[in-house]
């Protein structure tokens, strides 16, 4: 199924976030997501990279300072990772979060960093680590050269996908194309986000549709749990999709369609990637054109439903978390065969491919050890000077 050059799948240790939130459990969601990863035949695994769970992830001026300072906690989660990687082939960091470069350095298995960030945030998450990995995927399809010029070994593109839960499963291209939807607009949205004047867009948006259905945080009509989103957006005739700066990257760009509403979406030439513009999506580069593109669709019926239709068969054939998945790998292994680590996994057999974990956590933890006396010692390092002043 997935075009493995060896015997046998990849196997995958992916790595992922357990945050605090008011919707439903981030574990359980992840953790149903892996199952179904399973149940298609990927050999993939989850692992928690949340020091102390649920939390949020450290930003690397955090991260740094945990890993100068030997900090226990973060230093048991590392030995419990190296000990775990001893059986598998691949690390993939899926939310790019909490492994500090140095340690990512030390590993023999091929490590992947994947990362859905906005540039405004890249400073405290991507930018300081992806020259430690041997592959960057990049939720941002915008962002991809930036990657490459902060380090990265090597940078592809890929997308969030569609989850079970998130979207109607049960909904058909001919009900998207000839249903009746009731509402004109419905967007979930954070209203107060501050970057690059998103807010002010947003009540653009607002004054110019006072009787749209938005909701998130700053809205009059407040937070709805998912049931109530999906019933809505069931009913909804177009969605908005308004990000902080580039993209498109966020969930929106696929439940949208996903859920039988047309798509009309900010960054224009980049959600020509994703969606064939005015076929299966409409895109916009200020907000005055989007209001005017919303009120174009909403009194031309026809081509609105015909967009929406074949943008929900595109979300649902591309997008579905299966596909995503296994182009993610597709991309994986193709890097394995560029690279002479990723070869040198990929040509052994099983047998001697993997060490005894014992050894591998032994040697870890001496190269680890060995990193952070060296930073100590370092007159020019953080660590040093902070010994200094301490007497």
């Amino acid at each position: 199924m997935q075009g493995n050059p060896t015997s046998r799948p990849l196997r995958i240790l992916y790595g992922f976030a357990y945050f605090p939130t008011r919707s439903a459990d981030p574990k359980q969601l992840f953790l149903a997501h892996v199952r179904r990863l399973q149940e298609a035949g990927f050999d993939v695994e989850p692992f928690c990279l949340t020091l102390d769970p649920p939390a949020q992830a450290m930003t690397f001026r955090e991260l740094d300072w945990r890993w100068r300072l030997k900090d226990k906690i973060l230093l048991t989660l590392y030995e419990n990772l190296a000990f775990k990687l001893s059986d598998y082939d691949v690390l993939l960091n899926g939310n790019g979060i909490n492994l500090h470069p140095a340690f990512i350095e030390q590993l023999s298995v091929f490590t992947v960093f994947q990362c859905f960030d906005d540039p405004e945030n890249s400073h405290n998450l991507s930018k300081p680590v992806v020259h430690a990995y041997d592959l960057c995927l990049v939720g941002n399809v915008a962002e991809v050269d930036n990657y490459r010029r902060w380090g990265a070994q090597a940078a592809e593109w890929t997308t969030l996908s569609l989850e079970p839960g998130f979207y109607g499963e049960t909904l058909t291209y001919d009900e998207v194309l000839h249903g009746q939807r009731d509402i004109d607009l419905f967007m979930m949205i954070d209203r107060l986000a501050p970057w690059n004047g998103r807010r002010q867009r947003l009540d653009k948006l607002a004054a110019a549709f006072p009787m749209a259905h938005f909701y998130g945080q700053g809205w009059d009509k407040g937070f709805l749990p998912v049931e109530e989103q999906l019933r809505l957006m069931r009913r909804a005739k177009i969605g908005p999709n308004v990000h902080n700066s580039t993209g498109p990257l966020n969930s929106r760009t696929f439940y949208t369609p996903a859920n039988g509403m047309m798509q009309i979406c900010d960054n224009k030439s980049h959600l020509g990637k994703l969606f064939e513009l005015g076929t299966e999506a409409v895109g916009f580069d200020n907000i005055e054109e989007g209001v005017e593109l919303c009120r174009y669709y909403l009194t031309h019926d026809e081509e609105r439903q015909q967009i929406a239709a074949n943008g929900w068969r595109r979300a649902v054939t591309d997008y579905n978390e299966i596909n995503v998945f296994k182009r993610r790998v597709e991309l994986i292994e193709s890097q394995m065969r560029r690279s002479n680590k990723g070869l040198r996994r990929l040509n052994l057999p099983v047998s001697t491919a993997r060490q005894d974990p014992l050894v591998r956590v032994a040697t870890t933890a001496a190269r680890l050890t060995a990193c952070i006396d060296t930073a100590m010692r370092d007159p020019q390092g953080t660590f040093y000077r902070m010994q200094q002043r301490l007497g």
